[in-house]
């Protein structure tokens, strides 16, 4: 079974490593081996849990370029169920995408899912006067957070979603209240996998 990986995108301030908290959370099942490489460096940290059951190692890079080798290691010396690349907005998705496409890489690993987290009160801002960076990240991922909707105005919000709809328009959008409740909006989406069988493919993966 391939490795799955995952890339939690957003400009900085966002909320992406609340949201990778989140994610962690609701859908690490025991057994699961999770390595996550950050390239952007917020104030928050990543929680990792003290059980042996729920494994979490983090690598935080400088640049894209550093994880191609940090990469290769990681994956030999923790043999992981899942990876987690944390990435910045105004980076180039195309090259990180070029980078896990190349065979030393897409032989084990594929990208099953793109995060696109986003602050309310910035998004139609955002896609108005720096959407040569943004709107790729909308484009590809399969779905946006949307924080902080209670410190917004509804015409506002209506406009971001608007636009967010035209750029993708099969994307799930998540509305989250505030910083306090992502956890519980992901939660209630329903839409993530970490049920039984997940469970069961884990147990199965980490048998072989």
């Amino acid at each position: 079974m391939k490795i799955h990986i995952e890339i939690v995108t957003g400009f900085l301030g966002s909320g992406k490593t609340s949201f990778i908290n989140s994610l962690l959370s609701e859908t690490q099942v025991e057994g699961e081996k999770i390595l996550i490489f950050q390239l952007e460096h917020g104030e928050k940290k990543i929680s990792q849990s003290t059980d042996i059951n729920y494994f979490v190692e983090i690598k935080k890079l400088n640049e894209v370029k550093d994880l191609k080798k940090e990469m290769i290691y990681s994956i030999k010396k923790y043999n992981p169920n899942r990876i987690i690349i944390e990435y910045n907005g105004t980076s180039n998705l195309k090259e990180l995408i070029d980078i896990l496409n190349e065979k030393i890489y897409s032989d084990y690993s594929k990208v099953t899912t793109i995060f696109f987290v986003a602050d309310g009160k910035n998004l139609n801002k955002y896609i108005d006067n720096v959407g040569s960076f943004i709107i790729p990240f909308i484009q590809y991922s399969n779905m946006i957070v949307v924080n902080n909707m209670d410190y917004c105005k509804k015409e506002v919000l209506d406009e971001g979603f608007k636009k967010v709809r035209n750029i993708n328009p099969k994307a799930y959008i998540l509305k989250v209240s505030n910083k306090y409740t992502l956890k519980y909006a992901l939660k209630e989406a329903n839409v993530l996998d970490n049920g039984y069988l997940k469970k069961l493919k884990i147990k199965f993966a980490n048998y072989k």
